[in-house]
This record gives C-alpha cells, structure tokens and sequence, in this order.
C-alpha cells in the first residue's frame, strides 16, 4: 500500500493483512524523527498503554513493529 493511504488508518483499531500472509489486529501509527517517518504497528491493548502514559518507555518499544507500506497487502478498520 502507499504511504498516503495509511494515514487514513492511523490510530485506529484494524485488520492488518501482511505481506508474509498473516492477518493481524491492532494499531498503526506514525512517528516523526529527524531522519523520517516510520510507522509502527502494536495490538490495541498495548497502543492504549503506550499513549495512556505521558512517554513510551524504552523498553515497551520492544513490543512495537516497525512497518514498511509495501509490508501491508490490506488494512480495514474494526470497531473500537
């Protein structure tokens, strides 16, 4: 998919199909440094930990997926 695409996904519980196959639930969301933008995928309960806290703590960032768009075939929301 394209990067344009997406953004209409952030931050919204979906149905994430991959370019491995597997089917997933969660979060996509992105994240501005100074080098890029990268998009990061975690399941709905730990989205709602992570960004119920001021900061995400380093090592909750092991629980995190970095995407690519080419790595997601499909994506439609699902009701929070």
């Amino acid at each position: 998919m394209n990067y344009k695409d997406l953004q209409l996904f952030f931050n919204h519980h979906c149905k994430i199909k991959l370019r491995s196959g597997k089917e997933v639930f969660g979060v996509l969301w992105e994240e501005l440094n100074e080098a890029d933008r990268a998009i990061y995928f975690a399941s709905y309960i730990e989205h709602k930990k992570q960004f119920s806290q001021a900061q995400i703590q380093t090592d909750k960032k092991k629980l995190l997926l970095e995407l690519k768009p080419d790595d997601i075939l499909g994506i439609e929301t699902v009701s929070d």
